[in-house]
């Protein structure tokens, strides 16, 4: 399948009048610019990107990570996580969600203008209607990621250049920078009991630095549960670094013979983590293994000095058949942790809006 050249990007970002380099070949270092930031979600973090590239190019050869440095009076001001698919219908998008691509708004470095942050989303729309034009796509999807509680002005922009409502969907957290006893407090009653009995039971513990055995061993669990390899060994690789580089960790549970029954692995920002992959021994799927690892993994949270916890989206039967019962039932399990849910509205471009 052809893959649109980078050149060709080079012009419909210059065309946009967006003042902006490729991640890949840009000297300047994301991580410079995300530790500038402030309160950024772990979705920023380089590993995150990384792996989203990878995974995706593995579902697709003609997918190309466009992720930007974003420039203002040439200097570096913002990171954008992005990947482009001219061959796809949902060609634009940041991640993956329930229901498809999302675009997620570029990351300012902290106190940058308002002024010149809202020229900047401009041009950034531009050149995302700009690429759709040239793709097979017919909309892109977007939403904001920051817990501000008010209106961003990617989403102002968004609404004021044609994005219509598309979803609202929820998000379920916990703020980790609460004491310790009112954390445990906010936990499900019935859950309490639950952890108990699993810490009497198995051995849980977390892996924080490089660990090429106890990864393997985690590794190995998620082939056995799922059946088969769900990606390729790279994405396995770079989470593997991050936990290495301090930006994510693991944690396991080992029976009384010493075999990992259950692992959870979890992304970091300096800010947010965010619960990422979990793996379960079907045998054991009656028994708190969850339980435990959510509540080593809060208490590790707070220990590393976060201060939210996103535990995913609470899906209800009103999302079905985007999600089946077993995800709501998930989410339901999940919200036992959370100290809160706040809506996320999600907004679309049409092809035919974009050019009205």
């Amino acid at each position: 399948m052809p893959i649109v050249s980078l050149e060709k990007i080079k012009g419909i970002l210059n065309k946009s009048g967006l003042n902006a380099e490729f991640r890949l070949d840009s000297e300047n270092t994301w991580s410079s610019i995300t530790k500038n930031g402030k309160n950024v979600p772990y979705l920023y973090m380089e590993h995150f990107v990384d792996y989203q590239a990878v995974h995706s190019n593995n579902l697709s050869s003609s997918l190309v990570d466009i992720s930007l440095i974003l420039f203002h009076d040439n200097l570096p001001c913002g990171v954008w996580p992005l990947m482009f698919d001219i061959d796809a219908k949902e060609s634009l998008k940041s991640i993956n969600n329930q229901y498809g691509g999302i675009v997620v708004p570029p990351l300012f470095i902290n106190n940058f203008p308002k002024k010149s942050e809202r020229k900047i989303i401009k041009a950034c729309i531009d050149f995302l209607n700009n690429l759709l034009s040239i793709s097979a796509g017919d909309s892109w999807r977007t939403y904001d990621v920051f817990l501000s509680g008010y209106v961003s002005q990617w989403h102002q922009i968004a609404l004021e250049n044609g994005a219509a409502l598309n979803r609202v969907c929820y998000e379920m957290h916990l703020d980790i920078s609460m004491p310790i006893d009112v954390i445990r407090k906010s936990i499900r009653k019935s859950y309490k009991p639950l952890v108990s009995a699993g810490l009497r039971k198995w051995t849980v513990s977390v892996m924080d630095q490089h660990c090429e055995d106890t990864w393997s061993k985690f590794r190995r669990l998620h082939k056995t549960v799922a059946g088969f390899i769900t990606r390729p060994i790279d994405t396995w690789n770079i989470q593997h670094q991050a936990i290495a580089s301090g930006n994510a960790f693991l944690v396991y549970v080992l029976n009384s013979d010493g075999i990992m029954i259950g692992g959870g692995y979890f992304d970091m920002s300096c800010h947010q983590c965010y619960y990422s992959v979990g793996s379960y021994n079907k045998q054991l799927f009656d028994q708190p293994i969850g339980h435990i690892i959510q509540y080593q993994a809060i208490l590790t949270m707070k220990e590393k000095g976060r201060k939210m916890y996103y535990l995913g989206d609470r899906f209800y039967k009103k999302d079905l058949p985007f999600v089946t019962d077993k995800q709501v039932d998930i989410s339901n399990f999940k919200q036992g942790f959370s100290s809160y849910i706040i809506p996320r509205v999600e907004l679309i471009f049409q092809f035919e809006t974009t050019n009205n």
